[in-house]
């Protein structure tokens, strides 16, 4: 009973932590798009590789290729998860082929870019929230769990 007690316990713990890594992309983010002189929106493709999704979990290879103000091609390999991306878009990429999307880049470091159509700042909001109220209901659940079983 115990063990179950301390799995549930850091599995609220993992939780906290995946609201903490949204926070940070919420932070991310918002610093790239508030630094507006560096700031570069241009059209690219997406092409979505492989999904691995179940009813619970969601993951996505995709390959990213974006040409730079400058006429240089871009190509980046990037897996998205469920808290960082809008899966149903990435749903109906699935069997498409290369799709247009809308990249948002720093023009002096075009890896720090992400896709427009993916709502990644509108998922992370949600995600930061969500996943820590998620993991304090489990911690509480845990100690429940032990005092019930101490009586």
């Amino acid at each position: 009973m115990y063990f179950m007690a301390i799995m549930i316990f850091l599995l609220g713990i993992i939780f906290i932590s995946l609201g903490r890594l949204s926070s940070d992309n919420v932070k991310d983010i918002s610093e790239l798009l508030a630094d507006e002189k560096n700031i570069q929106e241009t059209k690219g493709s997406l092409q979505v590789i492989e999904i691995r999704g179940t009813r619970h979990s969601f993951e996505c290879d995709c390959e990213l290729i974006f040409t730079n103000h400058n006429g240089k091609e871009f190509s980046y390999r990037k897996i998205y998860f469920i808290f960082n991306s809008k899966a149903s878009f990435l749903w109906e990429c699935e069997n498409k082929g290369k799709v247009s999307v809308t990249i948002i880049y720093d023009k002096h470091l075009p890896s720090k870019h992400f896709v427009k159509e993916l709502e990644p700042l509108e998922v992370s909001k949600n995600s930061r929230i969500v996943y820590p109220i998620i993991g304090v209901l489990f911690i509480l659940f845990a100690i429940f769990k032990i005092v019930v079983n101490l009586k």
